[in-house]
């Protein structure tokens, strides 16, 4: 590629955008029809210094925008994203060759006020769209666009680039699902702050299993930062996946990893034990989602044979819904700077051993005398605005609402009573549009003459809850944890979304638990699937397999799974199966717990997706229908040629009909002997075959998971 043709590239990113008053800075070089420099001069890109081929684009923080295009953003910076850049410039070195800043822990008042919900007619800043010409430089090995408001998606031509080492396209407005690059040589990849979101690929860090390998882009990966997007579902690092590579068929790649943040999404499901596999992690972000489970111990002992714990100097888990206690082994971290944990459901005290390791000074900067485990976290019954020092002790009384450590809030409330319990789930339910107007319960009511709930008739206290089929919509509130004596929560076939609090693990006598056939995502927290009692979790004959006895499933079936209870039940006698969640691939399974029923069809053990049957029999109807049509033209087609004879043959058979044998009717069926394809016919065979395998293709790519793990196969 030639010299003007590299200059009417880069000059195509800012000529249709270009404020026509726009007056470059006498320090920038280049970007002007005008311009006499050479474009391995022009301000922002580099060239390699042997063949002149442009390698790196330097336009981030704003320049392309603000300088080459002249758009000056509002006041405010209407765009969606106006958080100054969380990677500041506060060092813990940690790569080599690659400049990755540690990253400073938000302020919550500062994330609240800056992501405020735009007004009716409020105008938005527009950006340029994603500049899709520079995907024709081919030799690109530095892409930075970081924070100009660009607009739309990424354009293939640019992942498609086959060179990529680092590329940056943060703190803009991009949208779209997780890219797929195709450079194997990627070390860092930053997409944060953009409005990305979906599910993470299933097989992106590798699958063992399926025989895929982790992405190739990935192998060599030091960064990694797709942080303030809305990426949903789990972490794709769970069970046998992670980190495969084919060739040596071991956990090989991504050992460069130092760098990984998930923070500030919708995942949900556990911290996956896979991450401990990051041998060189220095910097694990996961705050700010929806995340259950304990804190896995491969955090601080790592995965695999000979792990060594992870050389972690930062560790942000806060803001998400993890349960049990914090770990003590954390204190082996040798290099860990900055623990958060606040915001979630952790329980107990803090060892000291994590305490005296002096951590978050960078952030908790109070100078007033306090515990050093204040620090990390405050303990249960004290608030703070950050769940971290200062933290301001709370009376006795409402205790039981602060059990849990680094709890954030700005006053020590008092203890609820039960009658704000059920008026708050009222309102969270959307009570007023209950579909049976008998149970609109009236604010203040006392408990027991609310339709749906029984009471203790000595104590008053609440002990059942039974509101199934009413259309409630809205999430579980954790307070229903507070009522010490319910034994029964039926909230079946309703609308709930959100996620199963583990606040149910402190009633200790709640053993009827139906949320089936809701909308509820996420996992069971782990602390609840050992909890005993709920639906006879953990009550069973001698001899009962310990993973049926203790079981998420007991209850609510995860997700791909059901039941006819919507939950396993425990076998009762030694010579009974109980009732295990088996595999269901219909959409509502796939995406919700708790279902009790299927649109499978279960054939000999084998499992059938109605869905898949309805378009394969639609695909099949059309396929035949096809053959039969070129059958029935082939066999006209012959006939033609066999039977209707010339003028002068007919007049021959005409004078020796007397005795000449009869031919075969017109409508007699053909022997096979008979039977000849035409010269086209083996065209239209192939024709079809064609068809039938393009409509294979279109119903393997409609759904990620292949049908002949399930279906038999059809010849």
């Amino acid at each position: 590629m030639d010299e003007s043709e590299i200059k009417e590239i880069l000059l195509a990113l800012v000529e249709p955008n270009q404020n026509k008053n726009v007056n470059l800075p006498s320090n920038v070089k280049g970007w002007t029809t005008q311009s006499q420099e050479q474009v391995c001069y022009w301000t922002g890109v580099t060239c390699d210094p042997i063949d002149s081929s442009v390698t790196g684009l330097n336009l981030g923080d704003g320049f392309w925008l603000k300088t080459l295009l002249g758009v000056d953003p509002t006041d405010d910076e209407t765009a969606r994203h106006r958080l100054d850049r969380i990677l500041l410039h506060h060092h813990y070195d940690y790569a080599d060759g690659i400049t990755i800043h540690n990253k400073i822990r938000e302020p919550l008042d500062s994330i609240n006020a800056n992501k405020r919900i735009l007004q009716k007619g409020e105008k938005v800043a527009v950006g340029p769209l994603f500049p899709s010409e520079i995907g024709k430089l081919k030799s690109l090995r530095f892409i930075n666009l970081s924070a100009n408001q660009i607009q739309g998606p990424i354009p293939k031509t640019i992942t498609a680039l086959p060179n990529l080492e680092i590329f940056d396209v943060s703190n803009n407005d991009i949208i779209g699902t997780f890219p797929d690059f195709q450079s194997d040589a990627l070390m860092v990849l930053d997409i944060s702050k953009n409005r990305f979101y979906g599910a993470l690929p299933r097989e992106l860090f590798g699958h063992p299993k399926i025989g895929r390998e982790t992405a190739p882009y990935l192998k060599p990966l030091v960064k990694f930062d797709i942080s303030h997007n809305g990426f949903n579902y789990t972490i794709p690092l769970n069970g046998q996946s992670g980190f495969y590579d084919v060739e040596l068929q071991t956990e090989t790649v991504l050992k460069n990893l130092q760098y990984f943040d998930l923070g500030y999404n919708l995942f949900s499901g556990t911290i996956p034990n896979n991450i401990g596999n990051f041998a060189s992690l220095q910097g694990l972000f996961l705050e700010n989602n929806r995340l259950v489970g304990t804190i896995p111990k491969a955090l601080y002992r790592g995965s695999g044979i000979g792990a060594n714990p992870l050389p972690l100097v930062q560790l942000f888990l806060q803001g998400n819904l993890l349960s049990g206690t914090l770990p003590s082994g954390l204190a082996t971290i040798e290099n860990l700077k900055e623990l958060y944990v606040d915001g979630n459901k952790l329980t107990g005290t803090i060892s000291p051993n994590v305490c005296n390791k002096g951590l978050n000074q960078v952030f908790v900067n109070d100078e007033s005398k306090h515990d050093q485990c204040d620090n990390v976290v405050c303990p249960s019954n004290t608030i703070s605005l950050e769940g971290v020092a200062p933290c301001t002790p709370c009376p006795d009384d409402g205790k039981e609402f602060r059990k849990y450590l680094g709890q954030r809030d700005s006053e020590c409330r008092p203890k609820m009573t039960e009658v704000e319990i059920l008026d708050l789930f009222f309102d969270h339910m959307h009570g007023e549009e209950w579909l049976d107007n008998a149970y609109h319960w009236e604010a203040g009511s006392p408990p027991c003459a609310r339709p749906g709930v029984e009471c203790n008739q000595d104590s008053g206290k609440v002990t059942a809850i039974r509101l199934p089929s009413l259309g409630l919509r809205g999430p579980l509130i954790p307070e229903l944890g507070l009522l010490g004596e319910l034994h029964s929560l039926d909230l079946s076939d309703n609308f709930i979304t959100g996620f199963v609090p583990s606040e149910f693990r402190f009633v200790e006598s709640l053993i009827d638990f139906n949320v089936k056939g809701n909308q509820l995502q996420g996992v069971i927290p782990v602390l609840l699937c050992i909890t005993e009692g709920i639906n006879s979790n953990g009550i069973g004959p001698d001899g009962t397999e310990f993973d049926l006895l203790y079981s998420c499933n007991n209850i609510a079936c995860a997700r791909g799974t059901y039941s006819e209870f919507g939950h396993a039940v425990v076998p009762t006698k030694e010579d009974v199966d109980g009732t295990q969640c088996v595999p269901c691939y219909d959409d509502e399974a796939m995406f919700y717990l708790g279902r009790d029923s299927c649109t499978d069809l279960s054939i000999g053990g084998l499992q059938f997706r109605q869905d898949d049957i309805r378009h394969g029999v639609v695909y099949t109807i059309l396929v035949l229908f096809t053959l039969a049509f070129i059958l029935h033209l082939v066999i006209m087609a012959r006939r033609r040629k066999k039977y209707i004879l010339s003028e002068s043959e007919a007049g021959g058979l005409q004078q020796q009909q007397h005795n000449a044998l009869p031919l075969q009717r017109q409508d007699s069926p053909l022997s096979v002997e008979d039977y000849e394809y035409e010269e086209h016919s083996d065209d239209d065979w192939t024709a079809a075959e064609s068809l039938t395998d393009n409509l294979a293709k279109r119903e393997e790519a409609r759904d990620a998971i292949e049908l002949t793990d399930r279906l038999p196969q059809v010849t």
